[in-house]
């Protein structure tokens, strides 16, 4: 087992693993959160009961306090996702330069010449739109429009099974992204006080708005929303997105059918740099270790992928069917945990010897006092060979900006809020610790820092001797920000 210290010295890129059928036993559970996991997803396109949620987080947090590995958990909304219906015999072949018909008629059973979808196709699509079924492997082309069909020309034939999936990535969907299904699945995340929801299929910052909205005239104030970047329109407001939601997402899958797969690499290196830049976690997602599902090795072309997304910086890497469905979820993720070390090291390497990974600037309009406080704090750090930087935060907002410092050195986040501590765990580099006071029962900075060093101490994440760069907002426990840093050797006054 990897022991504490070399966790923190050695794994920085946070791993996100979705819980399904092969994996949501306790035992496994536990086992992921010891082999590297640091985030769960729990995909409501699949697993929306209300009760096996219910023990299904009660089991993570359970498993997380006794194995004390903090993990943050989300859940992820289907949003609109749109579907074929059923057909006659289960499926129909379909050949290119044929008409074909799509209906709003949910009664209407599919074949050969015509196929059910929902009423929101029919509404937003115009003529010359393109339409993909099955993870783009048909292509129809919309040629007349009518009030409950649309007639369509077929591009790229084959077989339409049932309960496909359609993507109009050049439609802009006026139904709005969140649907009836996705209200309901809220008060999942609310009833079990979840740490992110997760939007689907995103257009504007609008979309991210109306959710934000949906979960404060509920309570969930606390719930942090992670948006998915997987249509064109969400990459023509990628900035305005990024700054209203709290987490960003690329989710490649449905990016890929949408723009074209060709586009994916340099749209997810655009996604992550301006999340960077305006200081905002972001998650890779999708196929970076699909070989797993069925084998026991990934493909040299996987490990590239998922190196590839930290060499860009991403705050986390995430697994799907992998342990959601694979026969093997913990190779999975030791998999993926052994890439993130090894992938680290040599950014480490590249930084001493100056060969790569600049210093980041952020974007003008997020530069700040507590920005300037913590590039200070990482020079001091390196200047002064420092195990680690200590924080102490109650929003979670100080780690944050030093996570996207790029920074090789470990940042522990001390705070008095379990919701803000369960957060940290998806940020990059980061930490959680939870002070066993409240940061208004103490009145002294050096009685903070000497409880918070005695507690990192004895997680194994330091050790005598070790030098400490320590920020903190003063006065205590009160909002503002970070304004003081101090260097501390563990074991002196």
């Amino acid at each position: 087992m990897v022991n504490n210290l070399e966790i923190i010295s050695q794994k920085r890129t946070s791993i996100v693993a979705t819980i399904g059928p092969a994996s949501e036993s306790p035992q496994t559970i536990a086992a992921m959160l010891v082999a590297g996991v640091n985030v769960i997803r729990i995909n409501a396109s699949h697993n929306s009961d209300p009760e096996s949620v219910r023990q299904l987080v009660q089991t993570i947090r359970k498993a997380s306090i006794d194995l004390q590995r903090w993990v943050s958990i989300f859940l992820d909304l289907q949003g609109p996702k749109i579907r074929v219906g059923t057909f006659k015999d289960g499926s129909a072949t379909i050949k290119k330069g044929q008409p074909y018909r799509l209906v709003s008629d949910p009664t209407q059973l599919g074949d050969d010449t015509c196929a059910h979808v929902s009423q929101t196709v029919i509404s937003d699509c115009q003529v010359g739109d393109p339409i993909y079924i099955d993870d783009g492997k048909l292509k129809l082309t919309v040629t007349e429009k009518m009030a409950d069909s649309l007639r369509c020309t077929v591009a790229h034939g084959g077989v339409i099974r049932n309960k496909k999936g359609v993507n109009i990535p050049q439609t802009a969907i006026h139904t709005g992204v969140l649907t009836e299904k996705d209200r309901v699945d809220l008060d999942l995340a609310l009833a079990n006080n979840l740490d992110y929801v997760a939007l689907s299929f995103v257009q504007t910052a609008a979309d991210i708005q109306r959710l934000r909205d949906e979960l404060d005239a509920r309570g969930g104030a606390g719930i942090r929303i992670i948006a998915k970047i997987e249509r064109p329109q969400a990459m023509d407001n990628l900035a305005e997105i990024i700054d209203i939601a709290d987490a960003v997402m690329v989710a490649r899958g449905d990016l890929g059918i949408e723009i074209g797969i060709d586009h994916v690499p340099s749209a997810q290196k655009r996604i992550i740099y301006e999340c960077n830049r305006r200081i905002k976690p972001v998650i890779v997602a999708t196929h970076m270790l699909e070989s797993l599902i069925t084998e026991n090795t990934a493909t040299r072309a996987e490990v590239s992928d998922v190196a590839n997304a930290i060499y860009d910086r991403c705050d986390a890497v995430m697994l799907s069917a992998e342990t959601a469905a694979g026969h093997d979820p913990i190779h999975a993720i030791e998999t993926m945990r052994d890439i993130c070390i090894t992938t680290e090291r040599n950014i480490e390497y590249l930084r001493r010897d100056n060969t790569s990974m600049p210093r980041f600037v952020f974007a003008p309009n997020h530069r700040t006092a507590a920005t300037s406080i913590v590039k200070a704090a990482d020079q001091i750090a390196q200047e002064n060979k420092a195990r680690a930087i200590m924080v102490f935060t109650s929003t979670g907002q100080t780690p944050l900006i030093a996570s996207k410092l790029n920074t090789p050195f470990p940042i522990i986040s001390v705070t008095d809020n379990p919701a803000t501590m369960r957060r940290l765990a998806l940020y990059r580099g980061v930490v959680p610790l939870m002070l066993t006071k409240r940061f208004a029962d103490i009145h002294r900075w050096r009685d903070m820092i000497a409880l918070g060093i005695a507690q990192t101490e004895a997680f194994g994440y330091i050790a005598q001797g070790d030098v400490l760069v320590i920020t903190a907002g003063i006065p205590i426990n009160q909002a503002g920000g970070i304004n003081s840093i101090r260097i501390q050797t563990v074991g002196e006054d």
